[in-house]
């Protein structure tokens, strides 16, 4: 399986999806203009490496500010991932937030309670 990787614009993040290394990180800010077309390509790789994931898988957040059209992206990820994490597959999510955004945080505590699967909540000094 190929990895992903997508470079960051002012209105996207990045995405460094490692299938082998079961590393999948998302950094930055998310306010695409099309949130379904940035998205898409990340449920189809997931959809894939959910087929056949590595062992353990370790999902970085590194988002500082995320709008209500990438929200929904990011939960269609993280129900990818939780249906991997209910296969017996290990999966582990940081949710990074800047010390003083607590909407962040809260977005990230929103998440996490729709899923079977614990966040750890990283304070950072940068996203």
């Amino acid at each position: 399986m190929k990895n992903l990787k997508i470079k960051k614009t002012p209105k996207t993040p990045e995405v460094d999806f490692n299938a082998k290394e079961g590393s999948l990180i998302i950094s930055g800010i998310s306010v695409p203009e099309d949130s379904l077309g940035f998205y898409s390509p990340l449920i189809v790789w997931l959809k894939e490496y959910k087929k056949k994931p590595a062992a353990e898988t370790n999902f970085i957040f590194k988002l500082a500010y995320v709008n209500t059209s990438s929200l929904q992206a990011l939960y269609d990820i993280l129900f990818l991932l939780d249906e991997v994490h209910q296969k017996a597959s290990t999966i582990n999510i940081d949710w990074h937030y800047l010390d003083e955004d607590i909407d962040m945080k809260e977005v990230g505590e929103d998440l996490e309670e729709a899923l079977s699967i614990s966040f750890n909540f990283c304070v950072v000094e940068d996203v």
